[in-house]
């Protein structure tokens, strides 16, 4: 980064925006740097050459309210301008052109990370895949014998077993599959953040990968790679708008009542371990979370699921006959 890049801060913006946000390391994630950079021009538009005070975010979150939108998306440009707020003040500290302009920069920055979240309720976002529909979407990649199916039903089981993020599965190596075993897979994910964890692979799921293994070689690479209309395995890493198009097209195949996402096996997956009795800190680790407040927003389970939960406490009486 140049010594110049705050000093651009007042003519072009976005293109000091872009350029934070091309060499942020901990940014791993493309939807993550298409989503800052989105709500980040959406501010800049909005504040039109205003000085970037503190007083000016919040106004800027105030009239967000009022235009109707949701907690959840204010909160969201939110936490982008207070990520824009830390560059900023790292440039400030680091420039040695201009020392007024560099401190108003430093001190309204470090007083724009302060922001707080708004606070309301917000729909929830996303469902609960049901076992039915996990079956009727393994059928409709089993009943394709091309290369594309076998890819297809072992990425729908890897995300049913394991909860991953679609860009997660998306940057899956070969080299990191570990600690394989005849009845067991271990794979180290980078997540967001460059946070690394493992997943772990058995049943039906390391099946299906271990079938995919099979026609896929073993030519370092990415371990789920594109196939042409033909059947032949072309290789390149699957996009995630790819593996957006392959979870829609086999969602119709298998005639789905409701669209699903692969944010919605993440949802799924936390919910079974749940419903399955496993501790909240095991399951918060495997999702890669920061803390069990984060993963107890992916609950979807049905409301059957909290009346028989409740079913488990006992009032001693018994009606007057």
């Amino acid at each position: 980064m140049t010594n110049k890049t705050l000093a651009k801060l007042e003519n072009d913006p976005r293109a000091v925006i872009a350029q934070l946000l091309e060499n942020d390391p901990r940014l791993v994630s493309k939807h993550t740097i298409r989503q800052y950079k989105s709500n980040l021009f959406d501010f800049e538009n909005w504040r039109d050459s205003r000085p970037m005070t503190k007083t000016l975010v919040e106004e800027y979150a105030a009239q967000l309210q009022h235009e109707g939108k949701s907690p959840n998306t204010i909160n969201q440009r939110l936490a982008a301008i207070r990520w824009y707020a830390r560059k900023i003040t790292d440039l400030a500290f680091d420039y040695s052109g201009d020392t007024e302009m560099a401190g108003f920069y430093a001190k309204q920055s470090a007083r724009i990370v302060t922001v707080k979240d708004v606070k309301g309720e917000r729909p929830e976002r996303g469902r609960h895949v049901e076992q039915g529909e996990l079956a009727a979407l393994m059928d409709a990649c089993t009943s394709d014998k091309s290369s594309a199916g076998i890819r297809d039903a072992a990425i729908v089981a890897l995300a049913w077993s394991t909860g991953l993020r679609r860009d997660e599965i998306s940057r899956i190596l070969l080299a990191d599959l570990i600690n394989t075993t005849a009845d067991s897979l271990d794979i180290a994910i980078v997540g967001k953040g460059g946070k690394v964890r493992t997943v772990y692979i058995n049943d039906g799921a390391l099946s299906a990968i271990l079938d995919w293994l099979d026609v896929r070689g073993d030519i370092d690479g990415a371990l789920f790679v594109n196939v042409n209309k033909g059947g032949r395995i072309t290789g390149g890493k699957l996009s995630g708008e790819a593996l957006r198009k392959i979870l829609e097209k086999r969602s119709a195949q298998a005639e789905l009542s409701r669209p699903v996402t692969w944010h919605d096996f993440r949802r799924s997956f936390a919910g079974n371990l749940w419903g399955a009795g496993i501790d909240g800190v095991i399951i918060q680790k495997l999702m890669g979370h920061s803390s069990q407040n984060q993963t107890a927003k992916y609950d979807r389970r049905p409301e059957d699921a909290r009346r028989q939960a409740v079913k488990v406490l006992y009032v001693p009486y018994k009606r007057v006959s």
